[in-house]
């Protein structure tokens, strides 16, 4: 049934109830179809997890059911089921993105467009809304992305700065705020980099953000901007394993890589990769059931 004229547009939601074990990559696989994802604990005692994904065109059925089956193959628990709800009348996707309250991590304050309130003095703020690209901050990887780019701002001023997998654009928002210095941000996706460039206008930075499309670390924009003295990597565990080699590459003698987007029984597969590049552990960051690395040479 078409939408009345002027009226709300018609959202699907998808929600699916899992372990923890398969919320990272099924988020991968959602976030594909989806407007806005949004991942909470229901059950801290046996570790399950909802997922709740908006999307814009209903979802095809058999494409659902085959990556379930293929996740819960790969995790070795039975496929779970999901539910696809017809949502109208309301402007959901508005609606979704005012459920996400600002965030305070170090000295970064992230927001919504929608938040009106008086910014608190002496913070970064970065305004970033939940849409069509990932990346709004309430994820705990990006949170712990963003936690070791303060610790690191207390320690050294980097100078060039790769932001691989770029999303929305929020990592390297936070590293033009606290360095002032040029980022390169890359994105497979066409659609993230035209939200990292917008987001980037938004808050002022777009001076020293340049949002391109990429194939990886191997692209030759990628290449020819290097060394890095500064990598950030939010994406998943078995893509960052796959990294391993080209970013150790990209890094400069005495740069740092932050890599994210990874559950604690990836860190000893991921930390295993980088070691291999002569990379080591400088400092982890966990927030259950996501950790965060900072490593260096």
């Amino acid at each position: 049934m078409p939408s009345t004229p002027g009226a709300p547009p018609s959202f699907w939601q998808v929600e699916i109830t899992v372990p923890e074990v398969v919320v990272a990559p099924l988020e991968g696989a959602l976030d594909e179809i989806s407007v806005a994802l949004l991942c909470f604990e229901v059950d801290e005692a046996h570790h399950i997890w909802k997922i709740q994904a908006l999307c814009e065109d209903k979802p095809d059925p058999a494409f659902l059911a085959a990556t379930l089956a293929l996740v819960s193959t790969v995790a070795g628990i039975e496929e779970p089921s999901f539910e696809v709800i017809r949502l109208e009348g309301r402007d959901w996707l508005r609606e979704n993105l005012i459920t996400f309250p600002p965030i305070s991590v170090g000295r970064f304050f992230v927001h919504g467009s929608h938040h009106k309130a008086k910014l608190p003095a002496g913070r970064w703020p970065l305004t970033v809304d939940a849409a069509t690209a990932f990346g709004s901050g309430d994820h705990d990887s990006t949170r712990g992305c963003l936690t070791a780019i303060n610790l690191l701002a207390k320690r050294h001023r980097y100078r060039n700065i790769l932001d691989m997998g770029c999303g929305s654009g929020i990592l390297s928002l936070a590293a033009a705020r606290a360095f002032a210095r040029p980022v390169r941000a890359v994105d497979i996706d066409v659609e993230s980099v035209r939200v990292a460039r917008f987001n980037a206008h938004l808050n002022g930075l777009a001076a020293f953000i340049r949002a391109e499309h990429g194939n990886g670390a191997r692209g030759r924009t990628v290449i020819e901007g290097g060394p890095y003295d500064l990598i950030l990597a939010n994406i998943l565990a078995r893509p960052l394993c796959g990294l391993a080699r080209p970013l150790a590459g990209l890094l400069a003698p005495k740069g740092k890589v932050v890599l994210a987007g990874l559950l604690d029984w990836q860190e000893a597969q991921v930390l295993s990769a980088y070691r291999s590049q002569g990379l080591r552990l400088v400092h982890r960051i966990a927030f259950r059931p996501w950790t965060t690395l900072i490593l260096g040479r």
